[in-house]
């Protein structure tokens, strides 16, 4: 033949058998007390972080804007001074008798204007809270006022106010500054005129309204020095100035402009 088959031929033999030893198979399937004691404890500790993990999420959203508000009303509530100067006391004086007359007061203020490298840089007077020091307002100042958080920005702003004065067109002073308490655009300009000692009767017919820039605003006149002057006193929300959120909505931006 051309292939032969190679499987072998059976061989029928005599003789014992032999099983496998199926005894461990027949063991129980319970596991053993230690590791079940081991396995919960486990169980206890995976629970325990997951819920330390948890409350530390909640705490992260719910609670940590709960504080953050709390913050932002203690800056709030701080008793602090804005001290306004009255721009009629300073309008005859020269910028270096200004910035003597408020050292005089004992105000603490940033000299913005005196850190330009312009000689004849204009007049920028940053007046702080009082508790708040300049190394503080620097660090806050210096990321912009408009990235501050709400707490931050209730910090600063809340008794500070800004003074510049123009003389390069005849002469012309501004004071600027955050007001929180008086809860409107109208009481906000109303509490400017009484600060800064301005009679509400020289205002004009038409000296009140809301200007070209959406600013609402009260215009009238002071004699001082033998001089008459225009005073204006507008106002704007707050945020319209500013964009931070978790400031109170009532907050308004007043400016004082004194000119001849």
């Amino acid at each position: 033949m051309l292939f032969k088959s190679r499987r072998n031929e059976y061989v029928d033999t005599e003789g014992p058998v032999r099983y496998l030893d199926g005894s461990g198979l027949e063991r129980p399937l319970d596991i053993p007390k230690p590791q079940i004691a081991v396995m919960i404890a486990f169980v206890v500790v995976a629970a325990l972080i997951g819920g330390y993990l948890l409350f530390n999420i909640l705490d992260t959203v719910k609670g940590g804007a709960a504080r953050a508000q709390a913050s932002v009303e203690e800056n709030l509530s701080r008793e602090v001074s804005y001290d306004l100067p009255a721009l009629t006391s300073y309008i005859a004086l020269s910028d270096e008798e200004i910035k003597q007359a408020v050292a005089d007061a004992g105000l603490t203020v940033i000299d913005k204007g005196g850190m330009s490298d312009d000689p004849d840089a204009a007049l920028e007077l940053i007046k702080l809270p009082s508790d708040v020091s300049e190394l503080d307002a620097g660090l806050l100042y210096s990321k912009g006022v408009s990235k501050l958080t709400a707490s931050e920005a209730a910090l600063l702003l809340n008794g500070s106010w800004t003074l510049d004065a123009d003389r390069t067109d005849g002469l012309s002073m501004r004071l600027r500054y955050a007001d929180f308490s008086s809860g409107s655009l109208d009481a906000a300009i109303d509490s400017a005129i009484a600060a800064e000692g301005f009679d509400p009767a020289t205002i004009a017919e038409d000296g009140m309204g809301v200007d070209e820039v959406g600013n609402t605003f009260k215009q009238g006149t002071v004699d001082a020095n033998g001089t008459t002057y225009t005073w204006k006193v507008s106002a704007i929300p707050l945020s319209d100035m500013y964009d931070i959120s978790g400031l109170p909505e009532t907050a308004t931006y007043v400016g004082v402009r004194l000119s001849a």
